[in-house]
């Protein structure tokens, strides 16, 4: 039974802990069903063609073969109507498993500009993971690649005032929130709750509207879905991979693109990133780790990491120095 487990478990899937990783699951097993049926498939034909052609039935060799084009159209004809199913059937799963997070309008921080706290760039390096989050204000600052140096690894643009209290972590923990859904049932008055049907809020959002308008102003429930991480990932060097198997993202790294991928995290822990790309002597090392933290630490962490922050507290101690 132990032998048993073990081969079960070694061809198991690895933990999941994404909502949506379930469908990627699915894919890989409709792939794998789909290769399993044309395999068998060429087996029975290969030993029906073995039987058919055997020697005691065959005695010498026809150097002329058939001369009909019947059976080579037949065939010809067979592939061409294999192939394709084979892509109608891809572009189906493909189109099921794989598309955007229901909530991905809201999280859209890079391309329109508009506040989210759930955008994170992730910058590839030989060898190691760096990240860039946006501040108290929700947006991220400008980045100029003509800028990259040492003391600014980001290429932030300084006058931006978006980037003035962002956060930069280099090659340490890359920290997401686990933040669960509330979804408007009914937004009461409009006009004063500024709430739609069916719009999503944080935890964060919902206990603050409950606390400006009062518990009956308005109906949320909790639905059971979280809300979508977006990484906007690229690389200042080499083409790296972001793999994250828990959550079932895989994604090149390429340098002078900045590709979003999305995962929705259901678990809190500490996640193993790996370069699935071979990106240099030191690749074996490239390693990270992606932290899922609950929302509430997640506010905390970002007002204790904001740039803004952490310049006032600079500050203050230069002044407390001067004054001693």
């Amino acid at each position: 039974m132990d032998f048993l487990s073990n081969i079960i478990e070694a061809f198991s899937f690895p933990d999941l802990a994404s909502q949506d990783g379930g469908k990627v699951d699915g894919l890989v097993i409709a792939v794998h069903l789909l290769m399993l049926a044309l395999f068998v498939g060429w087996i029975i034909y290969y030993f029906v063609a073995i039987f058919k052609f055997r020697a005691s039935r065959n005695p010498s060799a026809d150097y002329k073969g058939l001369k009909s084009k019947t059976v080579t159209n037949s065939v010809e004809g067979g592939v061409i109507v294999a192939e394709l199913i084979l892509v109608i059937v891809a572009t189906y799963y493909w189109n099921f498993y794989v598309n955007e997070a229901d909530d991905y309008a809201d999280v859209q921080a890079i391309k329109m500009g508009k506040r989210d706290m759930h955008v994170v760039r992730v910058t590839a390096e030989q060898f190691g993971w760096n990240a860039h989050y946006p501040g108290l204000d929700g947006r991220l600052g400008k980045q100029d690649k003509s800028l990259v140096s040492g003391e600014n690894p980001f290429g932030l643009v300084e006058d931006d005032v978006n980037g003035v209290d962002d956060i930069e972590v280099l090659k340490e923990d890359i920290v997401v929130p686990l933040i669960y859904n509330y979804r408007v049932e009914n937004p009461g008055d409009a006009s004063k709750t500024k709430l739609e049907l069916g719009q999503l809020l944080t935890e964060t959002e919902y206990i603050s509207l409950t606390e400006m308008h009062g518990p009956d102003a308005f109906e949320a429930i909790k639905d059971g879905t979280v809300r979508s991480v977006t990484i906007d990932l690229t690389s200042k060097d080499v083409i790296h991979n972001f793999k994250v198997l828990p959550f079932r993202i895989c994604q090149d790294a390429i340098p002078g693109l900045n590709i979003p991928i999305h995962f929705k995290p259901t678990r809190l822990g500490r996640y193993q990133v790996t370069c699935a790309q071979l990106c240099g002597d030191g690749h074996a090392r490239m390693r990270g780790v992606v932290k899922v933290v609950s929302e509430k630490e997640w506010i905390e962490w970002q007002k204790s990491n904001s740039n803004a922050v952490k310049s006032t507290q600079q500050i203050s101690l230069s002044s407390e120095d001067e004054s001693a």
